[in-house]
């Protein structure tokens, strides 16, 4: 697909849609969020290690440096190990435990959502396989939404190694919850998947609430700025506009942050005083 570089004249999407991901240069991603009057989406206790251990010291600190920010926060729960719709119920009550304490560690920092990856391997070739998924999927979910209602947390599930959108919009339709809906996470959907980026936002339909967004080379998840890339980051977005569902973006790029709120045509915020 074709790189794009030049910054637009005006905004391609509102400022109050737009978060920064905070996860691996949490400084200066906290810095772009502040100066530019964005949300945050905060990964750093995405590991099921942290989870696994009381981390109120750094759950404390990151509390206190995300108050300056005016925009929506988000949680990003555990995505490395959790497959919660194994068929071993040991392993399904460790993913309940840790998912469970996402909510803790979102509540605790005012996120209007968590996040998790559907899990779903399209490497496994198991005639089964996808009927497991979704009927474990479907046993194991209720309870984790009834957290999610209770909490006033909703629930978004994001597509990584995914081939296709289906086993995630299918379950999506088949709960049916206002508390569950997903996240379509572009550069995935373009290495993991042969399918146009059209299909799987048409795939996830009324379902789809959150977008992650990065550039790369096309092979891997380079998490590179927009614009400096392959990508048809330009293209993806105007089919996510004529949705008109009510998106939130998560910037995905680290370092290059500044560079893709350039591409995306946002400025700083005058100083006050």
């Amino acid at each position: 697909m074709p790189k794009n570089s030049q910054s637009p004249a005006r905004p391609l999407m509102p400022r109050n849609r737009v978060m920064v991901a905070v996860t691996n240069h949490v400084t200066h991603e906290l810095r772009c969020a502040r100066d530019y009057g964005l949300g945050c989406e905060i990964q750093v206790f995405g590991l099921p290690s942290y989870l696994a251990r009381d981390r109120t010291p750094e759950l404390k600190r990151m509390i206190k440096r995300i108050a300056p920010i005016k925009g929506p926060i988000g949680c990003h729960g555990p995505f490395i190990d959790m497959i919660h719709y194994s068929t071993d119920p040991e392993i399904m009550e460790v993913c309940r435990l840790r998912y469970l304490r996402s909510f803790d560690v979102a509540e605790a920092l005012g996120a209007r959502y968590v996040l998790f990856h559907s899990q779903y391997n399209p490497i496994i070739r198991v005639p089964i396989y996808p009927a497991t998924y979704r009927e474990q999927s479907l046993r194991f979910w209720p309870e984790i939404i009834e957290e999610a209602e209770r909490r006033r947390i909703a629930i978004y599930i994001e597509n990584m190694f995914d081939d296709a959108p289906e086993p995630m919009s299918e379950l999506a339709e088949a709960l049916d919850s206002p508390w569950f809906k997903l996240c379509i996470d572009v550069a995935h959907a373009e290495i993991h998947s042969s399918l146009d980026i059209t299909a799987w936002i048409n795939a996830f339909g009324k379902h789809l609430r959150h977008v992650h967004l990065n550039d790369s080379y096309g092979e891997l998840d380079d998490h590179l700025g927009l614009g400096q890339g392959v990508l048809d980051i330009t293209r993806a977005l105007q089919k996510l506009k004529e949705t008109q569902l009510p998106l939130t973006y998560a910037l995905e790029t680290g370092k290059n942050t500044v560079t893709s709120l350039r591409f995306l045509g946002l400025r700083k915020l005058a100083p006050r005083g």
